[in-house]
């Protein structure tokens, strides 16, 4: 199942709920036929099955943070439809490539949550671009993402971002902000002082602001103030 969140008739940004944390991964049409994939969090073959049958192609995997419940479809993604790159802030890039499942192992554990990394075999590949903060991102061809801005937003993980349209007034949140919530902290590497300053800062986006998080319903910025 799959949810469409109206733009305008090109550009409907469509969410499917994925993996056994229930992810938001969120497809963004650039125009009829391009779109970015945020967050593949599980459930590869529902998400693959959703771009073929509309005939989209993905042009970039955009990932919020780098924790398992985000990322856990990229292998299959990648086999899928290669030479897609993988974006990734540097300061969670550890959780992607060579060794990065014995890392997620251990930090699922600590969670209680070991198993859901347990049930995955495949080997992570490394990032293709690391994204930054404020940053226009330019893929591996030379194509510019018009529209979309990187804001970093640590706390909830060290490398955590959001991704941002000033024009269209659209945040997607990952786990920094949630309909009535905020990331947790607790986990290895996360932060409250950083998760309130990136608060702060979304904070002075525009009241109106629709905010499609990492996890449960869309929100508007106004609300969570």
């Amino acid at each position: 199942m799959y949810t469409l969140y109206i733009m305008n008739s090109e550009t409907d940004i469509s969410r499917l709920v994925t993996g056994p944390l229930s992810v938001n991964t969120w497809c963004i049409p650039l125009d009829s036929r391009r779109v970015i994939v945020v967050d593949p969090g599980g459930d590869s073959s529902s998400i693959i099955a959703h771009l073929v049958q509309r005939k989209l192609t993905p042009i970039l995997f955009f990932l919020t943070h780098g924790h398992f419940d985000h990322i856990s479809a990229i292998p299959s993604l990648c086999a899928a439809f290669p030479g897609v790159p993988v974006s990734i802030h540097e300061k969670d890039s550890k959780w992607l490539g060579k060794g990065a499942l014995e890392q997620h192992r251990e930090f699922f554990e600590m969670l209680g949550a070991r198993w859901m990394v347990d049930r995955y075999g495949s080997e992570l590949p490394s990032a293709d671009i690391m994204i930054e903060d404020n940053q226009i991102i330019t893929l591996l061809d030379g194509t510019i993402i018009e529209d979309w801005k990187v804001l970093y937003t640590p706390g909830h993980s060290p490398g955590c971002v959001c991704y941002w349209n000033e024009k269209r007034s659209v945040l997607i949140s990952g786990d920094t902000l949630f309909a009535a919530g905020v990331g947790r902290t607790d986990g290895p590497g996360g932060n409250q002082s950083e998760l309130e300053r990136s608060l702060s800062r979304l904070a002075r986006l525009p009241p109106q602001t629709l905010v499609l998080p990492g996890h449960g319903e869309a929100t508007q910025l106004y609300r969570e103030l």
